[in-house]
């Protein structure tokens, strides 16, 4: 491990469920002993990616999700992340 960069873990696999709700998509996660602190949520395009750093190192987990979603809001309670995001309202 090079000093000052996080290591990455390859085997990082946490249960994720996925749920539609109009124009929300919610993602749940569960990472116990985990912080809100310690999560990094990437968004792009049709990939959300979802990273843990803690210990010196890193766990990513890279969720596929519908394209044209926007983050809305993200929250751990009780060691599950519920991600929320949302599809943009459309003028017309």
């Amino acid at each position: 491990m090079t000093a000052g960069r996080p290591e990455e873990n390859s085997t990082f696999d946490p249960p994720v469920h996925i749920s539609y709700h109009g124009r929300e998509c919610h993602i749940c996660v569960d990472l116990p002993d985990t912080t809100e602190e310690q999560i990094r949520i990437d968004l792009e395009k049709t990939a959300l990616t979802l990273s843990i750093i803690r210990d010196g190192s890193v766990d990513k987990k890279i969720i596929r999700i519908p394209g044209e979603l926007r983050l809305f809001r993200k929250k751990v309670t009780s060691g599950v992340l519920e991600i929320v995001l949302e599809k943009p309202v459309t003028g017309g």
